[in-house]
């Protein structure tokens, strides 16, 4: 299998790659060069003193996020991608670190992961870090999306302390209008206002794979950055639990690679790796036993401040933002027939809540409409079949889980969710 090699490093660097690699440079103080747009520096030093551990694994999640993008799947689906990353100090991923790296993106991504890390030979400066900044105790990841939403209605319900949000953002319209909706609403509806950090990260040239199976590698790392900086200790990554099993709906689906984000056996993995490297961060996901309705119940019955419904419908869940491409379409509106949209619907279907998203479904038209069912054919006839067909349970059995996973309560979580799709008319 052929290798695609990436060499990633400072803007400054002057420390020579071999001639095959795709060399990938880093603004060093945050811009964009020919081949990377980030508003973080390479030494991350807008998010105050991040420790040079953090750092690192920014750098590397930041490097297998572009060359995920960059290098075109084949028809045999896998890959195989070479990463050389500069870090700070390539002491602590010696064996162990680096090997549960390399494993917990192959996990994420189907792909074979080959990473060498060296030296990096410039140095930290202080100039343009942030001042010392207060200590918390906790972040949230906030992508836009409704789960992510709910987490921080949720987490901002029950904890003691205000969490600080994070999001990412790339070159999706959609998604970024979608965190400023959320976050503006967030910090005019509460009196303790949530702090939100809005990172952007992209690669310059065109993508050359459609799914960014890598990204919630990247967002986990800009989370960790940030509790660090702030030393925090818990990083809260909300998601249904249901999209988070993974479940194939259908025999030739073996599930979509893209929700692993969340899967039980990634959190794992995770968790694994930030303690072989020294980091005093646990990743854990608040929703991680609820379906989508029932998590949206759980917030509803907090009584959140009024409005919160109105923002539920301005986030995005659609996996596929393709409306574009048919003729009077948009791309920055959930379409409602993909699997996340359908999951969407369900959820506010079984909350027993108003639901006033715009879907793409509800707005096209005649032949428009025609081709948006046709696009998302497979989808549709995928769950249609999940539902009536139920939960095989020997699928449960047979997947991979952490060591302390109930696949008893698994099998009925899955069961819960797969009732929530079947309330949705996808005709």
């Amino acid at each position: 299998m052929p290798q695609t090699h990436f060499y990633i490093s400072g803007q400054d660097s002057t420390q020579d790659s071999p001639i095959a690699y795709q060399r990938l440079r880093w603004p060093t103080g945050g811009g964009e060069t020919e081949t990377i747009k980030t508003s973080l520096g390479w030494w991350l030093p807008s998010l105050g003193h991040v420790p040079d551990r953090a750092v690192d694994l920014v750098r590397i999640a930041g490097a297998a996020y572009l060359a995920d993008r960059l290098s075109a799947r084949p028809s045999a689906f896998t890959r195989s991608l070479h990463l050389t990353v500069e870090v700070a100090d390539p002491v602590p991923w010696d064996g162990e670190g680096a090997n549960q790296l390399a494993q917990l993106l192959s996990w994420l991504t189907g792909d074979a992961w080959e990473i060498d890390l060296i030296q990096d030979p410039t140095t930290r400066s202080d100039s343009g870090a942030s001042e010392s900044l207060d200590v918390a105790t906790s972040v949230a990841l906030l992508s836009g999306g409704l789960d992510s939403y709910l987490g921080a209605l949720h987490l901002l319900a029950t904890l003691d302390e205000v969490p600080l949000f994070v999001s990412h953002y790339d070159t999706a319209t959609a998604v970024r209008q979608a965190q400023n909706a959320v976050r503006f609403w967030l910090q005019d509806s509460y009196e303790s206002v949530p702090s939100c950090t809005q990172l952007e990260f992209t690669q310059v040239q065109e993508k050359k794979e459609r799914s960014s199976r890598s990204r919630s590698l990247l967002f986990v790392a800009f989370g960790v950055a940030v509790a660090t900086s702030r030393q925090a200790t818990t990083l809260y990554v909300p998601e249904n639990g249901f999209t988070s099993l993974n479940l194939p709906l259908h025999p030739n689906r073996a599930g979509a690679l893209s929700t692993r984000s969340t899967h039980p056996e990634t959190f794992y993995r995770i968790n694994t790796l930030l303690q072989t490297i020294g980091l005093s961060v646990s990743v854990t996901n608040p929703f991680a036993n609820y379906t989508k309705g029932e998590e949206m119940r759980l917030v509803a019955d907090s009584r959140p401040p009024a409005g919160w419904v109105q923002t539920a419908s301005l986030t995005i869940s659609c996996s596929k933002l393709d409306g574009g491409r048919i003729k009077g379409g948009d791309s920055t509106l959930n379409c409602g027939l993909c699997y996340s949209c359908v999951t969407r619907r369900g959820t506010f279907i079984a909350a027993e809540i108003d639901d006033s998203t715009i879907y793409l479904s509800d707005n096209l038209v005649g032949n428009a409409r025609d081709e948006l069912l046709q696009r998302r054919f497979s989808d549709r006839a995928a769950i249609s079949y999940a539902v009536v067909r139920g939960i095989d349970e020997d699928e449960i059995d047979a997947g991979t889980w952490p060591p302390d996973a109930d696949l008893d309560a698994i099998s009925d979580l899955a069961a819960r969710g797969l009732a929530e799709l079947g309330q949705v008319d996808l005709t």
